[in-house]
């Protein structure tokens, strides 16, 4: 082999290996999430806190990310006698090629509601078998039966 096709050779496989780096670098994920309530339960515990259980049927759709779904979510809501909230959350949407999995929560004390969510590997099945993900939520509008909000992460697939 000559000098030339040594480092041709070099050369495309540094630039191979780069690009399985690029594909698995983590990306900017965006999109907007909506739910309806289907049911609520509140439990008061006395002394000013509730705990609160609902169920949502809803949507995810992002522009830049592979998160497209329609399914459910469901929350724990725990709201103290200061009237800060602790919710903890967990979703499941079918995309058009599997199912994706998230789960997050809202800290009290945080002010606007605002949480934080997280996608790890192997929550989910087909294009989303890989994908890993966190970021942070915002719920944008709410009636009490439906809501609609926001996501913002970096995604890796």
């Amino acid at each position: 082999m000559n000098k030339f096709t040594v480092n041709f050779v070099s050369f495309a496989i540094l630039l191979f290996a780069s690009s399985l780096n690029i594909a698995s670098a983590a990306q900017p994920c965006s999109g907007n999430w909506s739910n309806v309530n289907k049911s609520q339960d509140v439990l008061d515990l006395g002394e000013g806190v509730t705990l609160t259980t609902n169920v949502h049927r809803g949507t995810l759709s992002s522009a830049n990310s592979k998160q497209q779904g329609t399914g459910g979510c469901s929350d724990i809501v725990l709201t103290f006698p200061d009237g800060s909230v602790k919710m903890f959350y967990a979703c499941a949407r079918k995309g058009e090629n599997g199912v994706f999995v998230d789960y997050g929560e809202l800290k009290p004390g945080e002010g606007a509601p605002k949480g934080v969510w997280n996608i790890e590997k192997g929550f989910g099945t087909g294009d989303y078998k890989n994908l890993t993900a966190k970021g942070t939520w915002e719920m944008l509008l709410s009636d009490g039966k439906s809501t609609v909000g926001s996501f913002k992460g970096k995604c890796t697939y």
